[in-house]
C-alpha cells in the first residue's frame, strides 16, 4: 500500500511542472498578449521597416497557425509582405509544422494529466490512497520552485544559451536558426522570446506558491480522515 501511493505521489509530482509552464504557454499564446508586446514602449521596431500593425497580424497570423482547430501552415503560405511577396519561406514554413506539432502535443498532454489526476481524486477519495494526489500535487510545487531557481538565472543572465538548449532538445538540426531578414525573426526577435521565458517562468512560480498551501491542506484534511 505505501509502495502504491509513493508511486502515485511521485507520478502526480512529475506531472506538475509541466501543467503549470503549459498554463503559461496557453495564456501567451493569445493576440492579446502579442498584440501588447509587440505594441508596447521599448519594444524593438524591426530593422527592415514593418509598421507595427503589419508585423501585429502577421505575428497573430503565426499565432493562429500553430493552435489546434486551425488551418494551420496554410495561414502562413498565404501570408504576405506590404509588397506583396510570400511572407514566409519554404524553412520557415517546415518550421512553424514542427511548432504546430509541438504545441499541439503540449497542450494534449496537459489535458491528459489533468484529466487523469482529477480521476485519481476521485476515485481514491474514499481510499485510505487519499493522500496520493495531494502529496503529488505539493511535491510538484515544489519541483515547480527548485526548478524555477535553476532555470531563472539562465534566462536572466544567459538567454542565448538557454533559447539555444530549448530549441537543440525539441528540434532537429538547425532547422529552427533564421537570418535576421526572415520574416520569423522580424515578427517574433529576440525581445519577444525573452519576455516569454520571463513570463512563463513567473507565472509558473505563482502557480505553485498558490498551489502549495492549498495542497498542504488539502493533504492533512486527507491524512485526518485517513486516520
Amino acid at each position: 500500500m505505501r509502495v502504491a501511493v509513493v508511486a502515485l505521489t511521485a507520478v502526480i509530482a512529475l506531472c506538475v511542472p509541466g501543467i503549470l509552464v503549459v498554463n503559461g504557454f496557453r495564456v501567451l499564446a493569445t493576440d492579446a498578449f502579442v498584440e501588447w508586446e509587440l505594441g508596447r514602449d521599448g519594444f524593438p521596431a524591426d530593422p527592415y521597416g514593418l509598421e507595427t500593425a503589419q508585423r501585429t497580424a502577421l505575428a497573430k497570423t503565426g499565432l493562429e497557425s500553430i493552435r489546434p482547430g486551425s488551418e494551420g501552415i496554410a495561414l502562413l503560405e498565404r501570408a504576405t509582405l506590404p509588397d506583396g511577396s510570400p511572407a514566409f519561406g519554404n524553412r520557415e514554413l517546415t518550421h512553424m509544422r514542427d511548432v504546430r506539432t509541438l504545441f499541439g502535443a503540449a497542450l494534449r498532454l496537459q489535458l491528459i494529466a489533468v484529466v487523469a489526476i482529477a480521476v485519481l481524486a476521485l476515485a481514491l477519495a474514499r481510499t485510505r490512497h487519499r493522500v496520493a494526489v495531494p502529496a503529488g500535487l505539493l511535491a510538484g510545487a515544489a519541483a515547480t520552485l527548485v526548478v524555477a531557481l535553476l532555470v531563472v538565472p539562465m534566462i536572466l543572465l544567459g538567454f542565448d544559451g538557454f533559447f539555444t538548449g530549448f530549441h537543440e532538445v525539441f528540434f532537429s538540426g538547425d532547422s529552427w536558426q533564421f537570418a535576421d531578414s526572415d520574416t520569423l525573426i522580424r515578427i517574433y526577435p529576440e525581445q519577444f522570446w525573452i519576455d516569454v521565458s520571463r513570463f512563463t517562468a513567473a507565472m509558473a512560480v505563482v502557480q505553485a506558491l498558490v498551489l502549495a498551501p492549498l495542497s498542504w491542506w488539502w493533504l492533512r484534511t486527507a491524512g485526518r480522515k485517513r486516520g
